[in-house]
């Protein structure tokens, strides 16, 4: 008698193979069989009307922190990933001394934008060394499969101290560095991550450990993973923001990454800007040429528009980076609600906004501007509306609307800015080019400032219901055993007999998302935004049932793999 049959529904294997009615059996939390008719099983779900897939896995969050104190990683879990890959960017929380502790959650706060308050209540440090934090990761049973690189900026801390922040590595440093890496790898890290991004800094200013690095730093320690046969670098790029020829500068130095690690070289994000519309075409066609020459450089390409949030009683990432609204957003509550009542402040708005600057210094136009959340019950038919049709609803300008919205809830309301990714024919074609991979929710990270954490539901509803940009079974192949394949998850990524039972069932008729919403369930009552998941009915994280319906089971059948 199998543990589970899953009954009824069409099954994508993740290959890209046509859908086909199938049973599927699970016995000790692997596939067995597929097939009509299988034998008697102890529980058994029906799926008629379903699609079963494997479970999908997501290759770039920061649930390194969440992990410790939210064992099923919400809300990823929901939206029907079983396998999530940590310390992107270079932002491992090991190693990690105890002195460094405060430093390394201020850098997350400032980069990841993960409140401290969060940081200090939740994280339960029972690690140092890189080994130390993955059997640590294992005696917490989380619930779903993860994966971790070993940061850059992690490693610099635990060897130069202070000095990780103001000068470059001497040649004895380097080696203790490239042991770190080894032994970290070793022990099971997934791999090497790094940044070289100028949006990567500490709240006054100071580089992190990564930026001050040579880029030869760099290739010495990914020449590490040559050594070792393994592992995967991943890199968040020098030019972030900016035109074309930059980015493929970068992209040509992750070329050298390739070489000398024998590795694939990740790199994230690649998106479209409105400002340079083919140049991303340019990118990763290029990719594409230097994985034909055996060097293998995948851009990590985002499925959904950048909606970044912000809102003016905090600074986030999008304000932590804007030359206006910094100094204000630092002055005290107080004194920022006096400037927004002030009619001379509203005039400079109205000055910088008809200048053919962006309006109000945050984004292309009011029409691109988006009331997303507010706490009053009487905004909540304006939440999604642009700004521009507020205004006209309202009989006001654009810049009184904003200012007023705010104002009204006591500066707690959330606007939206889609900044990227928003030209729907070229993202399709981002997504169907055989040199990316599919990635890019950052979950755990920006926790209220960006919500792409159901970017899985978001490519089956979005672009394969609605655009019909692709076949089912091709979102499925990219959303399961194309990252498995790149990064080396084996045995994961397919359905398949002796393949670890990680299954996502869904409706593909009714798979999305729900509104996002501002929760306070982080430690210390910190808030953060999650979007559920619709049509996603059970989720199997080897062989057991953890989510039901959106109902989070009590399995911790999530494996550590090391890698």
């Amino acid at each position: 008698m199998f543990d589970l049959v899953i009954r009824g529904g069409e099954v994508c294997d993740g290959t890209g193979a046509p859908r086909r009615r199938s049973d599927v059996a699970i016995e000790g939390g692997k596939v067995v069989a597929l097939g009509v008719g299988l034998g008697p099983a102890r529980r058994t779900l029906d799926a008629e009307g379903r699609i079963v897939a494997p479970g999908f896995i997501d290759l770039h969050t920061h649930y390194d922190c969440q992990v410790s104190w939210d064992r099923a990683l919400t809300p990823s879990c929901f939206h029907g990933v079983t396998s999530v890959v940590m310390g992107n960017c270079g932002f491992s929380i090991a190693p990690c001394r105890a002195a460094d502790r405060e430093t390394l959650m201020r850098m997350l706060l400032y980069v990841e934008g993960m409140p401290t308050e969060a940081l200090r209540a939740g994280i339960d440090w029972q690690w140092e060394t890189f080994p130390e934090y993955l059997d640590t990761l294992e005696r917490w049973r989380p619930a779903l499969n993860v994966a971790t690189f070993v940061g850059h900026s992690a490693v610099r801390f635990w060897v130069m101290g202070a000095a990780a922040v103001e000068r470059e590595a001497t040649e004895a440093e380097l080696e203790r560095m490239r042991a770190c890496v080894r032994e970290a790898v070793r022990a099971g890290a997934c791999g090497f991550s790094t940044s070289e991004s100028t949006t990567h800094f500490f709240g006054d200013g100071t580089h992190i450990p990564s930026r001050v690095a040579a880029r030869r730093e760099i290739l010495e320690l990914a020449a590490v993973l040559r050594e070792l046969g393994r592992g995967v670098v991943e890199v968040a790029p020098l030019h972030l923001i900016g035109g074309t020829d930059g980015k493929l500068e970068d992209q040509r130095f992750y070329a050298e990454i390739a070489a000398v690690s024998g590795r694939p070289v990740a790199w994230a994000p690649l998106l479209h800007s409105p400002f340079d519309p083919e140049g991303c075409l340019r990118i990763i066609d290029e990719a594409r040429e230097l994985q034909q020459r055996g060097l293998e450089v995948v851009p990590q390409v985002g499925c959904r528009p950048l909606d970044v949030r912000i809102n003016f009683a905090v600074s986030g990432i999008a304000t932590e980076n804007n030359p206006f609204w910094r100094p204000i957003l630092q002055k005290p509550e107080p004194e920022r609600r006096a400037l927004f009542a002030s009619a001379e402040f509203r005039e400079e708005l109205r000055a910088m906004s008809s200048s053919g600057s962006w309006v109000a210094a945050l984004g292309p136009s009011w029409q691109q501007i988006f009331l997303r959340w507010s706490p009053l019950p009487e905004h909540a038919a304006l939440v999604d509306l642009p700004v521009a049709a507020i205004a006209r609803e309202r009989g006001a300008d654009e810049v009184d609307t904003l200012l007023n919205l705010s104002l009204e809830s006591d500066l707690r309301c959330q606007f939206g800015i889609p900044l990227m990714n928003v030209d729907d024919e070229i993202v399709a074609r981002l997504l169907r080019h055989p040199a990316g991979v599919l990635a890019l929710s950052d979950a755990g990270a920006h926790v209220d400032t960006l919500s792409d954490q159901g970017f899985s539901t978001h490519l089956l509803s979005h672009w394969v219901r609605e655009r019909r940009a692709f076949p089912l079974e091709e979102a499925v192949r990219m959303l399961t055993s194309a990252p498995a394949r790149l990064y080396g998850i084996a045995g994961r990524g397919e359905l398949r007999p002796g393949y670890a039972a990680d299954v996502a069932i869904f409706d593909p008729e009714t798979v999305g998302l729900r509104r996002t919403e501002l929760v306070t369930d982080l430690p210390g009552g910190a808030a953060r935004l999650v979007q559920q998941a619709v049509g996603v009915d059970w989720v199997i994280v080897n062989g057991e049932v953890l989510v039901d319906h959106g109902v989070l089971g009590t399995s911790r059948a999530g494996q550590v793999l090391r890698g």
